[in-house]
Formats: structure tokens, C-alpha cells, sequence
């Protein structure tokens, strides 16, 4: 993790701030679609990380498929899980689901996954914290909160 620097942090920080300023102003109605494509999108990052150590112009090794094969059925969990979640009367655990992603990014950095940049499980776990746990104020059911303009 030496690769992190402050800006890294502070542009990730930023990034989440832009993101749950967007969820906040997307209709109320619409939120849950919104996490949830920001759901994919976290955990498709992985399976492309997994995809990109992949090089057919030389040996593929065993452990590059089996990173792929974990990463993919791990998405696929985040992804049926979300959609539950997004149909459900609860669509604050969409932002659950987020703030579990982050448990996936501990485990990430705890296996030193070698199919991830060294930084990338870090910041997306910062990220996960501050998105996730928006997502889960906004999406909850307060009928006193204020709706977007």
C-alpha cells in the first residue's frame, strides 16, 4: 500500500461526497436504482480486475481463473442480493450491501489479492463507508426528511 498518498484519499473522499450529493438529489423513487447501479458498478470493478490478468499470449495460471470464478460469483451474489433488496420493502439494505462490499475490500487487502492494484481495495473501502452508509440514511424511510428540488 505504499502507492497511497493523501490526494489518492482526499480525491476518493471528494468522489463519494459527489456521489452521495447525486443520490440525495435523484427523486426520491428513483434512489434505489441508483445505489443499485452503483452497487454493479463496485463489484464489477473486481471481475474486470480479474479479466484484465488474464493474458491469452501466455500461460494462463490456475490461480488467475480461480480469481476470476471467485470474483465473478461474489458479483453475482452483491448483484441477486441487490435486486431483492431493491424490490423489497427495505430498499435501505441496498446501502447494507454496500457497506458489506466493504468487507469484501478487507479481504481483498488481507490476501494480498494480486489481480487488484496494491491501493485499489483500501480506497474502495474508504469509499464503501461513506457511500454505504449515505445510501442507507437516504434510502431509509423518513417521511420527515426534506425531498430534493
Amino acid at each position: 500500500m505504499q502507492t497511497i498518498t493523501p490526494v489518492l484519499i482526499g480525491v476518493t473522499i471528494l468522489f463519494a461526497g459527489a456521489v452521495i450529493g447525486a443520490t440525495a438529489m435523484t427523486a426520491r423513487e428513483k434512489r434505489g436504482g441508483f445505489v443499485y447501479a452503483q452497487l454493479v458498478l463496485m463489484v464489477g470493478v473486481y471481475v474486470g480486475f480479474a479479466i484484465t490478468r488474464l493474458d491469452a499470449a501466455t500461460v494462463i495460471t490456475r490461480g488467475d481463473w480461480t480469481a476470476l470464478l471467485v470474483e465473478s460469483v461474489l458479483a453475482l451474489g452483491f448483484v441477486f442480493a441487490g435486486l431483492v433488496a431493491l424490490r423489497s420493502e427495505r430498499p435501505w439494505t441496498l446501502g447494507a450491501l454496500i457497506l458489506s462490499h466493504g468487507v469484501v475490500d478487507l479481504l481483498h487487502l488481507s490476501f494480498d489479492a494480486s489481480h487488484s492494484p496494491a491501493w485499489y481495495a483500501f480506497i474502495c473501502l474508504i469509499y464503501d463507508a461513506l457511500v454505504g452508509a449515505a445510501a442507507v440514511w437516504l434510502l431509509s424511510d423518513d417521511k420527515n426528511r426534506a425531498e430534493p428540488l
